[in-house]
């Protein structure tokens, strides 16, 4: 383990860095529960159980690129929306 500037304990394995899910959280800011109830439906992977959850560093970018993907994805069906009724 080592400590970054900011005192933050980051676990270092062959996995890369690891995150609690209060890391992730306040990252993302939102609630410890809110990341729990992501990774018991899947939609971000972690290791560990509940209350020791750790979530790969690479995990959390995959998140985040998904998401912004799918926000562009809605950003341009709303567009596309939009367009349709003015031209009707």
């Amino acid at each position: 383990m080592t400590n970054t500037p900011n005192s933050r304990k980051i676990i270092t394995n062959p996995l890369g860095n690891m995150y609690s899910t209060d890391e992730v959280a306040e990252m993302l800011n939102v609630s410890r529960r809110t990341i729990q109830r992501m990774i018991q439906k899947g939609e971000l992977i972690a290791i560990g159980k509940q209350k020791n959850y750790r979530i790969p560093e690479e995990e959390l970018k995959k998140w985040k690129e998904r998401e912004l993907t799918e926000a562009r994805t809605r950003s341009g069906e709303a567009l596309k929306n939009k367009e349709l009724e003015a031209d009707n």
